[in-house]
């Protein structure tokens, strides 16, 4: 599959051709004009209003690809790629940006994570049987989320309280001795008065078979999850909502084979054990004559046990081995605020509509490494603690200039200030005042139609390479003493957009072509001076990046039965001047986790009113598993195929994901680790899941 200027020249006419449909319909009522409101916006308008790359899924989008963790959904995405390094894929990438990992080093986002407006970034997602919207952010999006969004928000909202009785069960089960049990009930209490409640229990062996062991349940998945809402509103102008959240994961880890493939011979299987707890009060007060005011005080808590085996084997297996483990103990306790003013009178012409507020976040993380320590070869221990504050404000400006011309503009401060300590007798503050904006022109001929130019900067937090500065007392690591902290990074974006809906809905299209420099971006570096199972890890800051492409999402309703949707993406990237603390030179090679093209080809087939089938395709380009080495994953297809049944209140649906049994890689390291022949370097890969297939059935009331 080949992308070229070509294709941005077609899709940007079909975008436009949808535009002039919607408008030679202009004349039918607006009822039909589409009315999903994207919920992570400061106004919350449709995502055809708002400017920028943006994919908007139901419910209804999870239940076509029988989606049970949010790893299995990112694929369908234009330009968006994960990984894992852990039990699920964790780490999410935007347009070729984000992390791959994290181990000693605590690291700001490039990619973050909101469930119900709480922050879970770096911390991934359990269930998402409950999620009633979830909405991808492409390119720096500072104005609204902060350094969390460098290169994009995934923003999830789940279901919420109903003003009558409403609920869902459902049930799944599948090969690899995998099943997940999820329930949803939502009711009023009063006229005042409403919650919503659902849980979810999932469990899997984990695709992975341990032969030293003799068992398939090391790399096992355990998850339970559980959310409560509970809404009260006074008056006619207050609304208030408490959420709770409650997730207890106790999946294994042990994805890395010696004979890189799904068998292992570990003899001390790793864990990846989160608990977490948060609560949000949230508020929606309209009794202002000028203005609404929105908000949120969310707090978290959360433990983390990671861990794995390094030398993938066990004792016995040659004379040159080695074993040992890596255990990292985390815990991590936040405060955060988020207050605005949203203004609330009609923006006649040359009037702004006009967003104020005002953002602040108290972040604790501490950790507790156990490892061996080669140097004094014996098991030691590393701790640190990280206290980090932020305070923004920020604020958008939405003016007409004529009845179909808009120029939005947005600007976000923000000051942070980190004080860290660890057990190895450092002590570093760090604080910086970072800003972002962006500045949108757009023009609409209609209101299902918009054309949109884009420019935003972004920006993400520096921080402090503990692992590096714990190493540093080494003679032979001395030269990570340069390597102490990183600086903040900045991305500056340029996009121009196009998107078009039929009034009667039959045709949505969206096309987005960008341009992005990164400013001192941060890579992952690491240092290994002996060859031997020792490495320092270390952020670093390369001299700057570029990262180009496009992104097509359309939706065409043929008849009424069949229905078919396509996204794909095209994207360039290029390292900027890159040395290694090595001395590798990789300046203008692509960026890590970066493919060159994507796409998501699906289909709606509907065989009767009860039966549907459907069917979807996705592919990706091989890309770079990492900044500071040269290996490569595979291309891929996967093919996703599935036929239910409606019932009256009854859903029966039997399904397969990854039909072709391809194997995925979703992480990738480069090194030696096999006695067995002497340490030679290969590229270890851990792959998602293989061939799926299960039955589902649910009942709704």
């Amino acid at each position: 599959m080949r992308f070229s200027p070509s294709l941005v020249t077609s899709a940007v006419f079909a975008a436009l051709a949808a535009t002039n449909f919607a408008y030679a319909d202009n004349s039918q009522t607006d009822a039909a004009i589409e009315r999903i409101t994207v919920q992570g916006d400061l106004r919350q308008q449709s995502a055809g209003q708002l400017a920028g790359s943006l994919s908007v899924v139901t419910e209804q989008d999870l239940q076509r690809q029988s989606v049970q963790h949010l790893d299995q959904l990112l694929n369908q995405f234009a330009n968006v790629n994960f990984s894992a390094g852990a039990s699920r894929g964790r780490y999410v990438q935007v347009r070729g940006i984000g992390e791959r990992s994290e181990f000693v080093d605590t690291i700001n986002p490039s990619v973050g994570i909101l469930i119900d407006g709480i922050d879970y970034s770096g911390l991934g997602i359990s269930g998402i049987s409950d999620i009633a919207q979830f909405e991808v952010f492409r390119g720096p999006e500072a104005t609204r989320f902060g350094a969390n969004a460098l290169a994009g928000m995934l923003n999830l909202t789940t279901k919420g309280p109903t003003d009558s009785a409403e609920g869902k069960a459902s049930l799944t089960v599948a090969n690899y001795d995998s099943y997940q049990l999820a329930g949803q009930f939502s009711n009023a209490i009063t006229s005042k008065w409403g919650y919503s409640l659902s849980l979810e229990q999932q469990r899997s062996d984990g695709f992975i078979e341990n032969r030293f062991l003799d068992r398939d349940d090391t790399n096992n998945i355990d998850e339970l999850t559980g959310r409560l809402k509970l809404a009260y509103q006074p008056t006619d102008t207050l609304k208030l909502q408490l959420v709770s959240h409650f997730v207890d994961q106790d999946n294994g880890y042990d994805a890395f084979s010696l004979d890189r493939d799904r068998t292992t011979l570990s003899d001390q299987p790793g864990q990846d054990k989160l608990r977490s707890k948060a609560l949000a009060l949230q508020a929606d007060y309209t009794g202002l004559t000028f203005a609404r005011l929105q908000g949120q005080l969310s707090w978290l808590d959360a433990a983390a046990d990671y861990g794995f085996d390094e030398d993938w084997s066990y004792v016995g297996l040659h004379p040159d081995e080695y074993s040992t483990t890596d255990r990292y103990l985390r815990d991590r306790e936040q405060l955060t605020l988020d207050y605005r003013l949203v203004s609330t009178d009609a923006g006649r012409l040359g009037e702004s509509d006009w967003v104020l507020g005002i953002y602040a976040a108290s972040k604790e993380f501490d950790l507790t490494r156990q490892f061996w320590n080669w140097d004094l070869w014996q098991a030691d221990s590393f701790a640190s603690a990280l206290s980090r504050s932020n305070l923004a404000l920020y604020t958008e400006l939405s003016t007409p200039l004529t009845e179909k011309l808009t120029l939005v503009s947005g600007l976000r401060l923000e000051r942070y200030e980190d004080e860290y300590a660890d057990s190895s007798a450092n002590r570093i503050d760090n604080s910086d005042t970072m800003w972002g904006a962006k500045l949108s022109l757009n023009f609409q001929p209609n209101p299902q139609a918009l054309i949109y130019l884009l420019a935003s900067r972004g920006y993400k937090a520096g921080g402090v390479n503990g692992d590096a500065l714990a190493k540093a007392a080494d003679d032979s690591l001395n030269e990570l003493l340069t390597k102490a902290s990183f600086a903040p990074e900045t991305l500056y974006n340029a996009e121009f957009g196009v998107k078009g809906t039929a009034l009667d809905q039959s045709l949505v299209t969206r096309v987005a072509a960008f341009y992005m420099w990164r400013e001192d971006m941060q890579v992952k570096g690491w240092l290994n001076p002996d060859s031997g199972p020792q490495f320092a890890g270390f952020i670093d800051n390369a001299g700057s990046g570029r990262n180009y492409g496009v992104e097509v999402e359309s939706r065409l309703q043929v008849n009424p039965q069949l229905a078919l949707m396509i996204s794909a993406s095209w994207l360039k990237t290029k390292l900027g001047n890159y040395v290694t603390i090595d001395g590798d030179d990789f300046s203008g090679r692509e960026q890590a986790q970066a493919p060159r093209f994507g796409y998501n080809l699906a289909a709606d087939w509907y065989l009767s009113d009860a039966l549907i089938f459907n069917v979807g395709l996705q592919g990706k380009d091989s890309y770079y598993y990492s900044d500071g080495h040269n290996q490569r994953s595979s291309r891929y297809e996967l093919l996703n195929l599935r036929l239910s049944y409606q019932l009256q209140q009854w859903q029966l649906a039997v399904w397969s994901r990854n039909a072709l049994d391809q194997d995925v890689g979703v992480r990738g390291f480069y090194f030696g680790n096999d006695p067995r022949d002497g340490y030679e370097p290969h590229l270890y890969e851990q792959f998602a899941e293989p061939r799926r297939i299960g039955l589902s059935a649910s009942y709704q009331f």
